[in-house]
């Protein structure tokens, strides 16, 4: 690993080895945590999602994983969509409390997910649950309810800071989750690899899909540092609540 720093708005003292050991945000705000997302495109914009069961793994290199696990300790908690959790397994450290988002229910409990730490694991679903999934998900796992027939982020997120106390949370996908935080102004950061290779294809997806904005408005973001290994490239974004059209 040689990692080399272009440019940091806010840390030009550490050795960029260290980047992302020790993670400075600014104070969340009173009613939610402060949600900062990590993901890892091709150049050409492309994330891979495996088939159910199977493995996400072959976009970012040995230094993204790294900083993957690096940007996870500087979490107090973890949610992900139940996509990416039927994808194949996922894997935190045990003592990482983390949390799936699901509408329907459709999660794979015996997942390393819940396996690891099943005291530290835990599922968000809507009230509007079928009495079936409820029963399965509450036996199984701590399961929580924000919204009626679809999980509202805005809930999700006040119960997170709420109940738990959490005040900083990292959101690792999938696209249609990121999409839903977005467009709701959860997010404050991005963490972004892009990894060195192109992968093309109409139907493979980019980190945010779903509904997206109206005509003409964006999430707009500004660059508050750059690093690079090699041709891997490791950009750090924080969301302007700006959202008007230009």
């Amino acid at each position: 690993m040689a990692i080399e720093r272009l440019f940091d708005e806010i840390d030009t003292q550490s050795p960029p080895d260290a980047l992302y050991e020790r993670v400075t945000f600014p104070s969340a705000p009173p009613d939610r945590p402060y949600l900062f997302v990590n993901m890892v495109s091709t150049i050409d914009g492309k994330i891979v999602l495996g088939p159910r069961g199977g493995t996400a793994q072959g976009v970012g290199g040995p230094t993204d994983q790294l900083l993957f696990r690096r940007l996870q300790r500087n979490a107090m908690a973890v949610i992900v969509g139940s996509g990416t959790l039927r994808a194949g397994p996922v894997i935190y450290p045990p003592e990482i409390p983390r949390f799936v988002v699901t509408r329907t229910g459709d999660v794979p409990l015996d997942n390393r997910f819940f396996r690891d730490a099943p005291d530290r694991a835990g599922v968000f679903a809507p009230a509007g649950l079928p009495q079936a999934q409820r029963d399965r998900l509450s036996a199984a796992t701590n399961l929580r309810f924000a919204g009626d027939t679809d999980v509202d982020p805005v809930e999700m997120m006040r119960l997170l800071r709420r109940d738990s106390g959490y005040e900083a949370v990292l959101c690792e996908g999938g696209p249609t989750l990121n999409d839903e935080l977005f467009r709701h102004e959860l997010v404050d950061e991005l963490f972004l690899t892009i990894s060195p290779k192109i992968r093309g294809g109409e139907k493979a997806q980019t980190i945010v899909k779903g509904q997206g904005y109206a005509d003409g408005q964006f999430a707009r973001m500004e660059l508050i540092s750059l690093y690079r290994d090699g041709s891997e490239i490791y950009l750090r974004y924080r969301v302007q609540r700006d959202y008007s059209i230009m």
